[in-house]
């Protein structure tokens, strides 16, 4: 896995939230193509592994004071990447499902507003957003608390850069 394209993939999908306010205030969901599954997998793929190989080196070296080199060099253009970029993308469609009623999840395929029945067998939610950012941060948590476990354990020299490297 390329933590980088894990963590630009995971947060891709929400770009079109803003963009939507912006030209459809009024009468339109926040939630488009990128939260479905092809979107997710075709254009949310492609702009993450974009971001990843293009803005990702820039901001963590400059954030976190990270060597420009080594940050491209593990965000490189690679099958890997690309296949994380993409997980990144489901996994956040995946988090998103319990906590909004509207789901473009299975578009064209299925009505965004069917959905809501289906999810019921699955996450036995019904778009509740509160039960739904409960079962949001205790997977988040639980995955962020594993994760730090890890860097901890392997921590040697720059926690920084095993962190935002997952090196």
């Amino acid at each position: 896995m390329n933590l980088p394209g894990l963590i630009v993939g995971s947060f891709i999908p929400d770009i079109e939230v803003p963009i939507l306010f912006l030209f459809f205030s009024e009468g339109i969901d926040n939630h488009f193509i990128l939260h479905s599954l092809i979107g997710a997998l075709t254009i949310g793929t492609i702009i993450s592994a974009l971001a990843t190989v293009l803005l990702y080196p820039i901001i963590a070296s400059l954030l976190f004071r990270l060597d420009k080199v080594k940050v491209k060099e593990v965000c490189k253009l690679t099958p890997v990447l690309i296949f994380s970029c993409m997980l990144g993308n489901v996994f956040h469609i995946l988090l998103d499902l319990p906590m909004h009623p509207y789901s473009l999840v299975l578009w064209p395929f299925v009505d965004p507003y069917s959905i809501v029945g289906v999810l019921v067998l699955v996450f036995a939610v019904d778009g509740d957003i509160k039960l739904g950012f409960l079962i949001a941060n205790i997977l988040t948590n639980l995955i962020m608390g594993l994760f730090t476990v890890v860097i901890v354990i392997k921590s040697r020299n720059n926690m920084w850069e095993q962190i935002i490297l997952g090196k």
